[in-house]
This record gives structure tokens, sequence and C-alpha cells, in this order.
């Protein structure tokens, strides 16, 4: 008759604790080879040391119980071993690599503590598509822009006037000409006049920060958003978005993958 141990000596044995060979009992994983029905006590036979070995060290490379559990019912093959190895290499390379960039996000957000400015957070936000009325013009400058925001807010209803008010950026100061379009979102539909558009503004992922109405604090802002774009390999999906609220200005840039 074979030799038999009872869980407790088993354990000492195999190095893992009887916490979690009941575990592995419970699961399936691994049965002891009988079980006194007076006692309850659970016997193993040396050869389920090998069994246990081979369990252990795929868990310790990090193969789920549930795949191990599978090849041990199976008898699995090479082949069924090397299609989950495989898998689970796909899956610790991409881990690598979302860590490898979270670094380099850590490592900016350190180099940002060594200005003297306070750090801008930059957050995304996934709007979906809206209603609006707006106003598209080329203008001279910044300031420029609030004679066609006031020209919009006349024409529209009062009723059909939204929470929102912003602009959109077709282009800025730094293409070497000024391109804005003041719009207000609509809660409910407005006649269509020639002083302004009506149209969707379209959903978007977009990466944002906050400033105060200053052009100072803006610019800091759109800086902020441009370098953490640069550092995590967005480019530029759209026109960019101011949003008021009060004497505060979202800054909207719509991303897409580089």
């Amino acid at each position: 008759m074979a030799t038999q141990y009872r869980i407790g000596k088993f354990a000492e044995l195999s190095g893992v604790s009887a916490k979690t060979l009941r575990f592995y009992d419970e699961i399936g994983l691994l049965r002891p080879v009988g079980v006194d029905p007076r006692t309850h006590y659970r016997f193993y036979v040396p050869l389920q040391l090998k069994e246990l070995a081979s369990i252990v060290a795929l868990k310790n490379i990090g193969v789920p119980l549930a795949d191990i559990r599978s090849l041990s019912k199976k008898a699995g093959s090479s082949e069924e071993r090397r299609a989950i190895l495989n898998d689970l290499k796909k899956t610790v390379e991409h881990s690598v690599q979302m860590a490898a960039q979270s670094l380099n996000w850590i490592n900016a957000a350190l180099d940002e503590l060594d200005d003297s400015r306070r750090p801008i957070p930059v957050v995304v936000k996934r709007r979906p598509p809206v209603l609006i009325a707006s106003i598209r013009s080329a203008v001279q400058s910044y300031a420029e822009i609030e004679r066609f925001e006031k020209e919009l807010l006349e024409a529209l209803p009062q009723q059909s006037i939204g929470d929102l008010r912003g602009v959109l950026w077709h282009r800025c100061a730094d293409s070497g000409s000024l391109e804005g379009e003041p719009f207000v979102t609509l809660k409910q539909p407005a006649p269509r006049r020639s002083v302004y558009d009506v149209k969707q503004l379209p959903s978007a992922t977009l990466a944002c920060a906050y400033s105060t109405l200053d052009n100072d604090s803006a610019e800091q802002s759109y800086a902020a958003i441009r370098r953490w774009m640069n550092i995590r390999g967005y480019r530029l999906a759209g026109p960019k978005r101011e949003l008021y609220f009060d004497q505060l200005l979202e800054i909207q840039f719509p991303l897409e993958s580089a």
C-alpha cells in the first residue's frame, strides 16, 4: 500500500499551506486521494507532490488557477500549455508596456514640480454630440470674438439658449491667423437664420484643463495640454474648444492617437 500523508504532513513536505491545499480541493484543482468518512481527514500520496509542484510552478509565473485546472483535468498537452503560456506572455508584455508609459508620465509630473509655477492638471473627458448654434469668423485678436458672441446671443430666441457657451478655435495665433466660432448649446430647436449656423458638435474624447479668463492663465493651460499630449502620443482631432463657467475657462483639445 502506497504511503499516505495527512494534510498537515503533506503541507510540510510540499511547502504549501494546509489552507491552500483545502482551497485546491474545494475548486477541484488537487483532490486528496482519500478522506476519512469519520474524521474528514484528507490523505495524499507522494506522487501528488510532483503534481502539486507543477501547479505551484505555473501559478508562480502568473498562470490563472482556472487555466491550471483545465490543463490538469485534460492532462494537458504541450501545445495546450504553450498556448496558455503565450497568452500569458502577451498579457505580461502589455503590462510592461503600460508600466513603462506610466513611468514616463510620472517622470513628466515630477519635472513639472521642478517648475516654479503650480502644475496644471489635465484630465480626459468623453463628451456626447450636442446641438449648437454658432457664428464662425476670422478675427484680428482674441478679444474681437466677443462681438460675435454678443451677436449670436442677440439673434437667438431666449427660450432656445442652453446652459453652455464657448468658442471653437479653428485657427489660433500660432498658425499666423485667428479663426473662431462662438457657440451656445440649444435646449430646443432654433429658427434657421443667416446670421448663425445650427449644427451638431460631434462627440469627442477631450484632454481638458482649466484656467481663469486672463490670457496668461489660458496660455499656461494650453501649454500644459500640449505637453500632456506629446508625452502620451496624442494629436489634435479637431478645433480646440473653450467653455465658459463664470470666471473659469475650460480648455478642451479633441484627441486622436498619433
